[in-house]
């Protein structure tokens, strides 16, 4: 009898662990997401509640400093050297990966869209790099 109660609760708590699991992120095309904060007056404002944790890829322009001194990715996507985003890294270990990129490597990174308005570029921040 023993045994089944503690079969049972394993069960109920691997499913409970199962449900709370976050969903895979969902990847998005930069271009495409570009094109809508374009659209949306170079605000972020509007792309925000669709934006969070979400899988972007691209291409690297370069890599340099935010006037706070950390490390930011300007990314492009292929072919094209136009920036559409800048990426921060979630934490140090992210910021080394950041740092080590060469401009013209393409990268995956698991971000969120930050409040951007005004600028010619998305603000991606808490970037986790694939």
């Amino acid at each position: 009898m023993l045994i089944k109660k503690i079969i049972a609760a394993a069960g109920v708590m691997l499913a409970a662990s199962m449900a709370m699991a976050e969903p895979p992120p969902k990847a998005v095309d930069l271009g495409k997401l570009y094109g809508r904060y374009e659209k949306a007056g170079y605000s972020s404002l509007e792309l925000m509640e669709t934006t969070r944790g979400v899988l972007i890829s691209g291409v690297v322009l370069d890599v340099g400093e935010s006037f706070d001194r950390n490390s930011i990715l300007k990314a492009g996507i292929g072919g094209n050297s136009q920036e559409l985003a800048r990426l921060s890294a979630a934490d140090d270990a992210q910021e080394e990966k950041l740092t080590a990129f060469q401009p013209g490597a393409k990268f995956k990174a698991i971000c969120d869209l930050a409040f951007s308005s005004g600028a010619r570029y998305m603000s991606f921040q808490s970037c986790v790099f694939k």
